[in-house]
C-alpha cells in the first residue's frame, strides 16, 4: 500500500471522492446531523471541506458558507483553496465551524477553528477515533492504481481543548447496523464484526465562551 501526503493523496482521489459509499462518513452523518443548530442566516466555516459535503448541507439549510480545502482538484464552485492551519478568515468570522475527518492530518488546525468562531459560536469536529488508529486502522482508500494510505499524525482527544472552549458533547460511536450494508456492498462483510467492536470515530461539539 502506497503512503502519500495529504495533498498528493487527495489529488488522486478527487475525481471519485464522495461517490462510493463510506461507512465512516455514513456513521458520522448519522451522529453529527442532530447536533447542527438552526443555520438559517448564520455563517458557517467548513474547514477541510473536501468535495463540500457539509458545505452543501449547511447552505441548503439557509447558512452562508465559506468552504475551504487545501486540495485544488477537490474544490467545487465557490470554495476556497487554503491550508486549514492558516485559514484566510478573520477572527470571530463564523457562527459555526465544521471540521470533518481532518484533524489527524493537521491537529493544529483546532487552534484555527477556535480563532474563527465567534464567542457563543459552535465548533463541530469529527475524525477517525485515535484509539482505532492505535489499534492499527489506516486512513486508506481504494484507487484504480492500488490502495492508498494517507499519512496522518497521532493526537489524543485530550489535546482538543482551550481555555475559552466548553466541550458540550463528545460521542464515540461504533459502527452499527446501518453501516453493515456498506461493508456488504464493498464485498467485505466478514470485516464488519471486528470493525464494530470498538469506537470507530468521534464527534465533538464545543461552544466558545
Amino acid at each position: 500500500m502506497k503512503v502519500l501526503a495529504v495533498r498528493e493523496a487527495y489529488e488522486l482521489l478527487a475525481a471519485d471522492y464522495d461517490r462510493a459509499p463510506n461507512a465512516l462518513t455514513a456513521l458520522e452523518e448519522r451522529i453529527l446531523v442532530p447536533l447542527l443548530p438552526d443555520l438559517r442566516g448564520r455563517t458557517v466555516a467548513d474547514v477541510a471541506a473536501g468535495a463540500g459535503r457539509w458545505a452543501r448541507r449547511c447552505a441548503s439549510a439557509g447558512a452562508r458558507v465559506a468552504a475551504i480545502d487545501i486540495c485544488y482538484p477537490m474544490l467545487r464552485r465557490g470554495m476556497i483553496q487554503a491550508d486549514a492551519r492558516r485559514l484566510p478568515l478573520r477572527d470571530a468570522f463564523a457562527d459555526v465551524a465544521i471540521c470533518a475527518f481532518a484533524l489527524g492530518y493537521a491537529p493544529e488546525c483546532f487552534t484555527e477553528l477556535r480563532r474563527v468562531v465567534k464567542p457563543g459560536g459552535m465548533i463541530l469536529a469529527s475524525d477517525v477515533h485515535p484509539q482505532a488508529l492505535r489499534r492499527g486502522w489506516k486512513r486508506s482508500f481504494r484507487h484504480h492504481s492500488g490502495a492508498i494510505e494517507i499519512a496522518h499524525r497521532a493526537y489524543a482527544l485530550e489535546d482538543l481543548r482551550a481555555p475559552d472552549l466548553r466541550l458540550v458533547c463528545l460521542l464515540e460511536p461504533r459502527l452499527g447496523e446501518p453501516e453493515r450494508a456498506i461493508f456488504e456492498q464493498a464485498g467485505c462483510p466478514e470485516r464488519f464484526a471486528e470493525a464494530s467492536r470498538e469506537p470507530a470515530i468521534f464527534v465533538a461539539q464545543w461552544i466558545r465562551v
